[in-house]
């Protein structure tokens, strides 16, 4: 098991903790209501858990945030069984966790959806198929820690690279 490190993002204005090599990615998220969007890729595998946190930007949109954090929230959700589904908050930003299993034994998900500085904030934990699922093990999760224009993180988080181009 890799030890576990906190990230921030200033510019982005959030920070998390997480276990293992990053990975930085660029991707695309599609949603009916958003259209088509760039998304920015934070990844990391540990012991058979694949955790991402996804950064989707709608600040061209962000009078709509609540519809567009539903719509990202259902998409995660669509067609799987859902184990959990709860409201949360962390700080002062509200949002929504859900567990889910993923289709065809592919594992188990978890995910939190927040809206932060006119982007979706979504942290995601996958368990994939090669870890046995029997008792939910009480692993340390990722947070976002974030209000307005600062955002917390230990003293010795290390700064995210800007995106790739």
């Amino acid at each position: 098991m890799a030890a576990w490190r906190g990230y921030i993002s200033h510019p982005l204005g959030f920070s998390f903790s997480a276990p293992g090599e990053l990975k930085v990615e660029k991707g695309t998220y599609r949603g009916a209501l958003a259209g088509a969007r760039d998304t920015l890729v934070y990844s990391f595998v540990d012991d058979d858990i694949e955790y991402k946190v996804v950064v989707i930007d709608m600040s061209d949109k962000a009078n709509d945030a609540a519809t567009l954090l539903g719509e990202a929230e259902y998409i995660f959700q669509e067609d799987k069984k859902v184990l959990m589904d709860t409201f949360g908050r962390v700080d002062r930003q509200f949002g929504r966790k859900l567990t889910i299993d993923l289709s065809n034994n592919a594992g188990r998900a978890t995910a939190a959806f927040y809206f932060i500085n006119g982007r979706i904030i979504s942290l995601q934990a996958t368990i994939l198929p090669a870890t046995e699922i029997t008792i939910p093990r009480r692993r340390r999760g990722s947070s976002t820690r974030s209000h307005s224009s600062r955002c917390r993180a230990p003293d010795d988080a290390i700064e995210l690279p800007a995106p790739p181009k």
